[in-house]
This record gives C-alpha cells, structure tokens and sequence, in this order.
C-alpha cells in the first residue's frame, strides 16, 4: 500500500521518509490486540455520545441555537464526514500511534507535527480532567438525591483517575470490553428515548421535523448565540479523530481503521441528530429553550414525562458510566500521544517505554493519571473541594473550561491536519483522487475555521462569569508558540533528533 523507505540517517529536513520501530529502542505495542469493532468502540465512546447529549443539547438549545440545535449538529456531521475522508486517505499512508502529530509532520514539516503533538496531547489530558469532572458532578448530585449522601466532588473524582489507571496498565483489550460495556448502555437509554418521544408524537407541538433547517442557524432567536450551538455540536465529536492512534494495535490497521472513522463519525452523526430532535419534540416548541436550562436536567425530566421515572434513574446511572468511560477514552489517547513522543526522544524517552508483559505504555499512563490529578487539586484549591462546590467546581469549571480549552487546539490541529493531507498527496506525487485528498481537505478547512471564529465570537456567552474564559485564547496561544520554539530550538541543537519527529510508524502488521 506504502513504499516506505527506512533511511535513518541525518539529511535534509524530509529525507527521513519513515523509520521502523523495529530500527528504535522503543517498546512495542501489542499488535493485533483489537479488531475492528474493538476500535469503533474506543473511537465512539470516546465522543461519549450520553454526555453529548445530556451535556451539550441542553446547553446549545438553552444558549445558542435553540430550538434548531439538530440543525447544528446536522452542519457539524456533514464537515466532519467530508474531514474524514481525507483523513482516512492519509490513515492508508502511515500507521502510527501518533495520530495527528505524524500525520502533519509527513505533510507540513516535523515542526509544525511537533507543535501540534505537544498542543494534542496537552488537549486529550484536559478532556479526561473535563470528564472526571462532569463525573464527579453526577456522582455527587446522584448519590445526594438517591441517598441523602454529601460526597466532596474530589473524592469520586480521585477514585475515578486511579481506577482509569490501574485498568489501563493492562491489555488494551480489557479497556476495550469496559468501554464497549458502557458505550452499548448509553446507546440502548438513548433510543429508548427516541423511540418513546417519536412514538407518542412529541409534546404538543408534535415531531420537530423543521429544527434540521440549516438556514436558520444564523439567526436561532433573540438572545441565543448561534456560534455556542455550532462549537458544542463540533465539540461532541471529539474522540473519533483518535481512531488512527490505535493503528499499531489494530489487526488489519490499514482497512479497520478507515472503516472504524467512517463508520463512527457517520454513526455519530445519525444518533446525535435523531436525538436532538426528539429532545426538541419533547418540549412546546415556544417552551423549549425556557425548558432546557432547567438545572433539573431537562433529558430526566422529559425521560420521566414520557416513560417512567425509573427509566430516568437508568439514564442517571448510565451519565456515570458513559462520563468514566469517556475518561477513559481520553485517558487512552493521551498515554498513546505521550507514548509515541517518549519513543522519539521528544519526550523523556521514559515514555516511550512498554510493560514488558502487557505491551501498554505503562509510564505514559501514570505520567497521564499524576497530570490529571495536579490539574483537578489546583482547582480545587482556589474553588474548593466540598460537595456545595460540585456544581461550580466539578461541572462548570473543570468540565466546562477544561473541555473548551482543549476543543480551541483540537479545531486548529484538524484544520491543520486537512492542510497536511493536500501538501503530502502533492508534494509525495501519491496516486489521490483529487476529491478525497483535494476539495475534501479544502472544505474542512473552511468548516474547522468558522468554528473556531464562532467559538471566539461567542466565547462570553459560552463560558458566562468565569474570568478563566478570557485566559483561554491566550493559553491556547502561547503553547503553541513554546512548542514552535522547542521544536525549531531542536532543529538546531539536535538535527538527527529532529528529522526522525513523526517519522516512526510500525509497518510489521499492516500489510
């Protein structure tokens, strides 16, 4: 499928095509661990499609798109599907776990892969210290209305982190019966409440068939932010694009991790939609965005209105499961990330090591899980710790702040990303079909790039009081310049160094 070229030696930038792991001192990962549907479950529940919805509708039809809230996650499927298909074009070329970061440092430089895998990796921590947090908040407000009990929001969230971790230095195939278990729950709840709304023909306003109208998602209504709906339907996406970081344990990579993103990302989109619009339908449609800021939670209160209200305590129980599952995912991405820089010496080359008997990164994982744990204690710190600051602390700064500061670089990398997959088709003289690897790439460019405009746009109504939210577009910038200036510092310091960054793929298993 590739021709790849294992010169390792020091040159040009670019003369170091690839170079084999089996040519590093690096740990392997264990090959062939997980097959296709192993994959598609570690893409899917990483986008936590429970948390998508149960977080975000509510808040993008309360804030920002209102009742045509489906429209915007209509726009986000079709953009991120037509990302996806050069993605998987490239996908074909370099099996790596690094993702991204050796996706662009093949198509725009090793400087630019470099940056952008300093700025994934920072990205994929903070969504796993924004989902302990969601699930510190459920855990806390749960076991206080089944129970009486006040938890400090802290102590699921520690708990969580350190579970995540042990089951984590294990075979990846365990993560995957874990993550696959939760993913089929939040799936099952979530059809049943689609099928209980249609079924009954929504409230009384009926079936929300017009709330897809992409027309009308400039203008939702007075007061709403059209910008908020569209970033948080982007935002219930993330996790999919992490699908190439599992190429090295994957049997067949070449073909299961091209059919896992589609399939997923398609997936995705159909069950985001269905559901947005059986939300919208569950409510007056001149009620529905007074009904969807209700901090009751309006998916429990309408699960109750249309089923019973055991079924919404089995939606409670699965928020649980699908927020420590998403974690998870992340949890997954961030070690692989850690892992791919540590083998190339970007990193400590510590953590690029493997367990000698489970083949997982094991120092990348407790190097994830001790960041975790720094970052959720600081803001406990300065916000506190005790279960009245569950709501303020666990759910509207750590899981809110951390997730939309990790989205801005996410956006940009993908933009990027759809870049590198043009220049590498042209300047490698592939044979790409000039729609996949062309005119694809372009129109995702545009789309991740209005995304991020709308995000900034609307980033006070997005992130209401919180005085970090004006930190957040500096923070964004300012890694990313470090990781510039790190990079080009090694080009200097350390060429041969330098020219291998994003070049070493593991090409044992995939042709």
């Amino acid at each position: 499928m590739s021709d790849h070229h294992h010169d390792v030696g020091v040159g040009r930038q670019g003369t170091i095509e690839t170079v084999s792991i089996s040519e590093t001192e690096a740990g392997r990962l264990k090959p062939g661990a997980i097959g296709l549907m192993g994959v598609i479950f570690v893409a899917v529940t990483g986008a936590a499609p429970i948390s998508a919805m149960l977080f975000n509708v509510p808040f993008a039809t309360g804030f920002g798109t209102g009742y045509y809230t489906p429209a915007a996650f209509l726009f986000a499927a079709i953009i991120l599907t037509i990302f996806s298909i050069g993605y998987v074009a490239m996908a074909k070329e370099i099996s790596a776990a690094g993702g991204f970061y050796s996706f662009i440092s093949h198509g725009l430089g090793q400087a630019l892969g470099l940056a952008t895998g300093i700025c994934g990796v920072v990205a994929y921590a903070l969504f796993e210290i924004s989902l302990l947090g969601g699930f510190a908040y459920f855990f806390s407000t749960n076991f206080n209305s089944w129970f009486g009990w006040e938890i400090p929001w802290v102590l699921p969230a520690v708990i969580a982190s350190v579970l995540i971790t042990i089951l984590c230095w294990f075979d990846v195939a365990l993560s995957v019966k874990i993550l696959g278990a939760a993913l089929v729950g939040e799936i099952v709840i979530l059809v049943i409440f689609d099928v209980l709304v249609f079924g009954q023909g929504g409230s009384t306003t009926g079936i929300a068939y017009d709330s897809i109208d992409l027309t009308k998602l400039t203008n939702p209504g007075v007061g709403l932010a059209a910008g908020v709906g569209v970033f948080l339907a982007f935002w219930s996406w993330v996790g999919f694009e992490a699908i190439p970081n599992y190429a090295e344990e994957s049997r067949n990579p070449k073909r299961n991790v091209v059919r896992a993103t589609m399939i997923a990302v398609i997936g995705l989109g159909v069950g985001y939609v269905i559901t947005a619009v059986a939300f919208e339908s569950a409510f007056p449609k001149d009620q529905v965005v007074t009904a969807a800021q209700d901090p009751a939670g309006p998916f429990f209160v309408a699960m109750e209105a249309f089923g019973t209200p055991w079924l919404a305590t089995i939606m409670q129980i699965l928020i649980l499961t699908g927020s420590f599952a998403c974690a998870m995912a992340f949890h997954n991405v961030a070690m692989r990330y850690f892992y791919a820089m540590g083998r190339e010496g970007i990193l400590p080359k510590a953590l690029g090591s493997t367990h000698n008997k489970h083949k997982v990164p094991h120092v990348a994982n407790v190097t994830a899980m001790v960041i975790a744990l720094v970052i959720m204690l600081i803001w406990g710190v300065f916000s506190g710790f005790g279960f009245d600051k569950a709501f303020d602390t666990a759910y509207v700064r750590i899981y809110t702040m951390m997730a939309v500061q990790g989205v801005v670089w996410i956006l940009a990398i993908q933009a990027l990303c759809a870049l590198a997959i043009i220049v590498y088709f042209r300047k490698n003289g592939r044979k790409g079909n000039v729609i996949t690897t062309m005119i694809c790439p372009i129109i995702a460019i545009l789309g991740q790039a209005f995304a991020i405009f709308l995000l900034f746009k609307n980033i006070d109504t997005l992130a209401g009081t919180i005085s970090y939210a004006s930190a957040i577009a500096p923070i964004a910038v300012i890694l990313i310049i470090v990781a510039l200036a790190y990079a080009l510092i090694l080009r200097s310091k350390n060429r041969a160094k330098f020219d291998t960054i994003g070049r070493v793929i593991d090409d044992t298993n995939n042709l």
